[in-house]
């Protein structure tokens, strides 16, 4: 029956005597013919029979459930039993009121009468046995709705672009043909489409594995955040998995339930998975235990962006990464246009929005609807200032991630994202003395580690360095924000007196000089700056232009000595101010400047920037 499109759920065939308390059917138009209710029944998904004690004696209901019975021969049609103070035999067998009132009205037994009076070579099966009461409605009603779910077809949804070759690559770790137990982790970044591959792994194991209990808890980090929250989703997965209503927290603890919890093989999935405490709740508290828990062969899939949440228990580990350009085209192509791939009079347009999504399913639907049914002035306007344009749907869900960081990490995540994106892995490591940081980081799917001719280097994607920016830009007064890159934001802080009360929040200027004006400094520019560690102003690679910031004739009075990364390309002055101590510098490049004419000895070593490949730089170190 998969491709019937019903008119209804459920017909319900009962002897109204008997039950008219339970059910009702106001709602039907009286009718004088049994073909109107033989017609509704053809039109129904499933039926529910109510076998009662008068149940025999209708004419109407013998033919409703023949009629049934037929259906199931012919065309699958499903059926629930309910047996209402008689047994199941009564109904079926040879004997009893059941054969008795058939014979009276029919002058057959049941079984001659089943195959003469409908043709059906079969009594009704019996699928399932219930006794209607108030704690059991709720029983039946459910089975109602999962036979509904499991007849019905699965949405084959034409935007899972890409997902073939993901759903292969989890299957492979999965092994569902082995009956060990096995945990696997979908690992990456906040958008990347961890829950999308989840679902569909689940959705194509549930549907065809029957005997396996299964849930799907979703969003646990939200949900966690809310009162109680974890303790909700604790009982009810439990709840559902023992087949147990209302079943307290507390209650998980007996013997007797962990017992009938390890003879259940199930397939979970915990969606956005985020600390070691919420694993550890979900497993009723026992890291160590986690796989005698449930049966053998029972699968859990956890999503989640921290990588070290899934080493705790010895997880396969699935990265999921972004789409390659094919993929990210084709579905970018649905979103936008409505078909799988864009125009070939939009291509070029289309190209350029996707630069910017660098593969992030979340960024092209986005992105691929904001421009739908739009006409091409509007993309050229939107595609000029996409950086520009907020993007709270992308930016929320990524925030997540950074929300979940510690102090430290933030700090060092931003630098990252702001200035040091491309950069050589171990520089940044002499930058921050925090190896293990830089390396949570990565875990935490905020960054990744890529290996090239010139070693590893750490790369953020686009969408992750436009919302640190956009956090950086949250503080409104310019003096207290901590990351400044906006050209007049800079000049405006260096050149003017702003009342800073007790001393400027700025950790870090990024500048470059090939787009700058020309700014005029006065000796105490830099006064205050007890927390700015970075300074960079640079002119890109391979490109040497004019002096854009003018020094006062006696140079700077200071230059805080907090400083560890310091670059200034054309740099006026003929020297550093006295009171630099530049003890904490890892990185000193004055390339073009007249500072090397002091008497300094000078280290060479290599180091390479992202735009300054090949180049040897100094460190600069006091005699």
């Amino acid at each position: 029956m998969d491709n019937v499109k019903w008119e209804y759920d459920v017909f319900v065939c009962f002897r109204g005597t008997d039950t008219r308390n339970v059910f009702l059917d106001d709602m039907l138009e009286k009718t004088e013919c049994i073909d109107v209710l033989i017609t509704l029944l053809r039109r129904s998904a499933l039926s529910i029979v109510i076998f009662s004690e008068n149940f025999a004696d209708s004419s109407w209901c013998l033919d409703e459930v023949a009629t049934i019975s037929q259906s199931m021969e012919e065309f699958g049609h499903r059926v629930l039993p309910v047996f209402y103070k008689v047994d199941p035999s009564e109904v079926t067998e040879d004997f009893g009121s059941y054969a008795n009132a058939i014979e009276r009205k029919y002058g057959a037994r049941p079984p001659k009468f089943w195959k003469r009076k409908h043709r059906a070579s079969k009594p009704l099966e019996v699928f399932g046995i219930f006794r209607i009461d108030s704690e059991l409605i709720k029983a039946i009603v459910n089975d109602v709705l999962n036979r509904l779910v499991d007849m019905s077809p699965r949405v084959k949804s034409n935007i899972l672009i890409g997902m073939d070759a993901r759903v292969s690559g989890v299957e492979r770790l999965l092994a569902m043909n082995e009956d060990a137990f096995r945990i696997i982790g979908l690992w990456g970044m906040g958008g990347v489409g961890k829950t999308t591959l989840a679902r569909v792994c689940y959705q194509r194991y549930t549907s065809l594995t029957k005997e396996i209990k299964h849930y799907f808890v979703r969003n646990i980090n939200q949900t966690c955040e809310k009162e109680n929250g974890m303790e909700g989703i604790v009982t009810k997965l439990y709840s559902t998995l023992l087949s147990e209503s209302n079943i307290n927290f507390d209650d998980l603890d007996v013997s007797y339930r962990r017992s009938r919890l390890s003879r259940l093989k199930v397939f979970l999935v915990f969606d956005d998975l985020g600390t070691l405490s919420q694993l550890e709740q979900l497993l009723l508290g026992d890291l160590l235990s986690s796989t005698h828990l449930f049966a053998a062969g029972s699968r859990i899939i956890f999503t989640t962006r921290n990588r070290m949440v899934l080493g705790n228990v010895g997880a396969r580990i699935y990265h999921v990464d972004f789409l390659d350009p094919d993929e990210s085209l084709q579905l970018f192509g649905i979103h936008a246009f409505g078909r799988c791939l864009p125009p070939d009079d939009w291509m070029e347009l289309s190209h350029r929005a996707l630069s910017y999504c660098k593969g992030s399913p979340l960024a092209i639907k986005v992105f691929g609807g904001a421009l739908s049914d739009k006409d091409k002035n509007y993309w050229l306007s939107f595609l000029g200032d996409m950086r520009q344009i907020p993007t709270p749907g992308i930016h929320d869900v990524l925030k997540r991630s950074y929300n979940a960081l510690g102090v430290e990490e933030k700090r060092f995540f931003l630098d990252i994202a702001c200035f040091f994106y491309g950069t050589v892995k171990s520089i940044l490591i002499q930058y921050y003395h925090a190896h293990y940081v830089l390396e949570n980081l990565i875990d935490k799917s905020l960054c990744i580690c890529v290996r090239d001719d010139l070693g590893e280097r750490i790369q953020v994607h686009d969408l992750l360095r436009e919302m640190a920016w956009s956090i950086v830009n949250e503080e409104t007064k310019l003096e207290n924000r901590t990351r400044l890159k906006n050209i007049d934001d800079i000049h405006k802080l260096l050149t003017t007196s702003l009342s800073t009360n007790g001393g400027r929040a700025t950790e870090g200027i990024y500048l470059d000089l090939s787009q700058a004006n020309e700014m005029r400094l006065e000796a105490n520019a830099f006064e205050g700056m007890t927390s700015l560690r970075f300074l960079r102003f640079f002119y890109p690679r391979n490109e040497y232009g004019t002096i854009k910031i003018h020094v006062s004739y006696g140079g700077l009075h200071i230059l805080p000595n907090s400083l560890r990364w310091l670059i200034w390309h054309k740099f006026t002055a003929k020297s550093l101010p006295s009171t630099f101590s530049p003890d904490n510098l890892v990185t000193l490049s004055l390339r073009g400047s007249p500072v090397m004419e002091r008497c300094w000895k000078v280290e060479v070593c290599y180091n390479f920037f992202w735009d300054e490949f090949n180049f040897w730089n100094p460190w600069i170190l006091p005699m």
